[in-house]
């Protein structure tokens, strides 16, 4: 489920420099002492006590981490157009308590990004408890204990939870994906791997894994992985991310140069994609058709010969999707401001480019580069355009009508008679019926 979520207060938790500054200090202190036992103590004390202090140093070190990128995103206030994602317990192969903490900073990083909506933790674990089938898991065993706490078995079950399950699981909450994985530790590397489920897809979207150091798993691995999965997910709904954009640009929700901007972000991600491309071509477009800007002339040029070069190479339907929901020809709008130019061989290449690559309004296309040519003075080239013009649609009253002057000029009284005869039957109102027979009876009477 893809939300809008406009701001003008940030929400959350406002703490204070000194509040802060103290339990981050509190937590170095704790981590330092317990790193310095397992260093100095390590050869008196048994492996249980060993394991012991390893996992407190881990909650720790996760309390840390997780308070640190709370803070942050307590202060972080731009609106922002994000997905759902359900982070399920991943399956820790390592026993040394992961199996919560790598998901919930995943949470944390991923709230950071402003680019997903990550659903609460124990809203997942309710969930869980109470809506899958019990033909799929025993309910009995994913219910808080007695203290009201989750066991480390009973997490571990639903990290292994398979994906169909997992499917459904996200679908009752709503949500857009549905990340599961496993961590493991293959000698002195870490290594985690995750699973992208689309819920709205049904599938596993893709597998993504990173490896290294322990030590560095908050700072280097799982950032890694967040960036990697959004990177991805980024890529995935580039076109419908662009479509909304340009959407609530039009509806007025967003002003033309935060559209610009997350155009362009979207743009960098996406590796310049030409229909992330085509989506900026039609707000500069959209722009233009409100106030002339000689700048976004500029651009819509720009960006119209290298969609165009793009085309060539390699087509994309994307580009139909973008042009045809916006209702805009982008390329005959970049002739045209060639020609308001003066520089009409441009305009002619532009319409020629564009009806080999391009398959839309083709018979508008000819029909234009007819006229160019005309204005030009190369009749003959203009004959042929609109005769291919009127290959596509006959019922064009325009090129009709510039063919009989073309014609009357040459002298061509078959021809002439031939495209009145076509103004007539194609006429769009009385007035140019009127006019079209009027020329055709002029001819019968000489």
């Amino acid at each position: 489920m893809k939300t809008d979520k406009k701001a003008s207060v940030c929400q959350g938790t406002k703490l204070s420099l000194i509040t802060i500054t103290y339990f981050i200090v509190r937590i170095g202190t704790k981590y330092a002492q317990f790193k310095e036992k397992i260093l100095k103590g390590a050869e008196i004390m048994s492996t249980t006590r060993i394991i012991g202090l390893l996992r407190k140093y881990n909650c720790l070190r996760t309390g840390l981490i997780i308070f640190v990128f709370f803070v942050f995103a307590a202060h972080k206030c731009d609106a922002a157009r994000s997905y759902k994602i359900v982070i399920m317990p991943f399956r820790d192969y390592t026993k040394m308590s992961m199996e919560e903490m790598v998901p919930d900073v995943l949470r944390s990083l991923f709230m950071q990004s402003g680019y997903f909506e990550p659903v609460d933790r124990e809203i997942i674990y309710e969930t869980v408890s109470t809506e899958i089938l019990s033909n799929m898991v025993k309910l009995e065993d994913v219910t808080k204990g007695a203290g009201g706490a989750w066991t480390t078995d009973k997490v571990d079950l639903m990290a292994r939870l398979d994906t169909k399950t997992v499917k459904e699981f996200g679908r009752q909450l709503k949500a857009d994906y549905v990340l599961k994985g496993n961590i493991s530790l293959i000698g002195s590397t870490m290594r985690i791997d995750a699973e992208l489920v689309g819920v709205k897809a049904r599938k596993t979207l893709g597998s993504i894994a990173v490896e290294g150091s322990p030590e560095g798993l908050s700072s280097g691995i799982l950032k890694e992985l967040s960036y990697k999965i959004t990177d991805f997910c980024r890529n995935l709904n580039a076109y419908d991310d662009a479509l909304s954009i340009l959407s609530l640009y039009n509806q007025g929700q967003y002003t033309f140069d935060v559209s610009e901007k997350k155009l362009k972000e979207i743009l960098s991600v996406t590796n310049d994609a030409v229909g992330i491309r085509a989506s900026l071509m039609v707000l500069y477009l959209s722009k233009i058709r409100k106030e002339e800007n000689v700048l976004l002339e500029d651009k819509v040029i720009e960006e119209g010969l290298k969609i165009l070069m793009h085309l060539d190479q390699n087509f994309d339907e994307n580009i139909l999707n973008v042009f045809s929901t916006s209702g805009i020809d982008p390329f005959d709008e970049t002739a045209r401001i060639l020609s308001k130019r003066g520089d009409s061989e441009k305009a002619i290449e532009v319409y020629r480019k564009a009806i080999s690559v391009y398959p839309m309004n083709i018979a508008g296309h000819y029909k234009e580069l007819g006229l160019l040519y005309l204005n030009n003075g190369s009749e003959d080239k203009a004959i042929d355009a609109f005769g291919k013009s009127l290959a596509t649609n006959r019922g064009n009253y325009e090129v009709n009508f510039a063919l009989v002057s073309i014609f009357e000029k040459r002298d061509q009284p078959d021809k002439v008679r031939k495209h009145l005869e076509e103004c007539i039957r194609y006429a769009r109102n009385i007035e140019e019926i009127k006019y079209a027979k009027e020329r055709l009876d002029g001819m019968d009477d000489q």
